[in-house]
């Protein structure tokens, strides 16, 4: 797995965190406290910057607490930035698809997902959290990592692919919520990539996709790691 001087890490289910070759932490959808497969270690790590990919609650449940001291920047879709905000959570930007930020010295721009993004309320109602996205993340290196978010495979991919070349997919596989191995082998040929690794699986019963089964399917060539919570590359 050739990142380019830059490491990830993955904390289980859809949350990862992102280590430059310069030493800045930015994590995608904090998911720690609750998350049955979060190491210890990580349930309160410090970072640098944070990209919200949508409002369910498995992605945003712990970012009041991971940015309540450092204050990190954030960033999120319009809908689920206001959600942030009038939680009290201080230094939001908020952009939609097609829209490109800069934090921790990453440029973020927000990609287009499938899936949904309610907000859970404290009286078991949903918050309209507007549209999932994902995003493409180019690094000061040159690396552009695709981090997808939960999503179904989808025909823009290969639009996606043209326009920011990704050198690696972050992609989830576990099924039933999001698109599973046998469907995640089409969006690899649409993105045109090498490298791949595999989020939003093994969390819970559902989601029983696995990398071995995608590693079963794509051609020679695709690299494809088993991995566990608290790998990093």
């Amino acid at each position: 797995m050739d990142l380019k001087g830059n490491s990830v890490t993955w904390l289980g289910h859809g949350t990862w965190l992102w280590t430059t070759s310069e030493g800045k932490r930015v994590m995608v959808d904090p998911f720690l406290e609750n998350n049955p497969s979060c190491p210890d270690e990580y349930k309160n790590p410090a970072v640098d910057g944070v990209l919200v990919t949508h409002g369910h609650i498995d992605h945003i449940a712990d970012l009041p607490s991971l940015v309540a001291s450092s204050k990190p920047p954030v960033v999120a879709s319009w809908e689920v930035g206001a959600h942030l905000i009038g939680q009290g959570i201080e230094n939001v930007t908020q952009i939609g698809c097609g829209g490109t930020t800069t934090v921790a010295g990453v440029t973020a721009t927000m990609v287009t997902a499938v899936h949904g993004s309610g907000i859970g309320a404290p009286d078991n109602t949903m918050l309209q959290g507007g549209a999932a996205a994902g995003y493409m993340i180019e690094f000061p290196d040159g690396l552009v990592a695709y981090q997808a978010g939960d999503t179904d495979v989808f025909g823009d991919m290969a639009l996606l692919a043209e326009i920011h070349r990704p050198d690696v997919a972050v992609l989830p596989i576990g099924g039933h919520f999001t698109m599973d191995p046998s469907r995640a082998v089409h969006a690899i040929r649409l993105l045109g990539v090498t490298q791949v690794l595999c989020g939003h699986w093994g969390t819970f019963e559902a989601l029983a996709g696995t990398p071995a089964e995608l590693r079963g399917l794509v051609p020679a060539g695709v690299d494809v790691p088993d991995l566990e919570p608290g790998t990093t590359f």
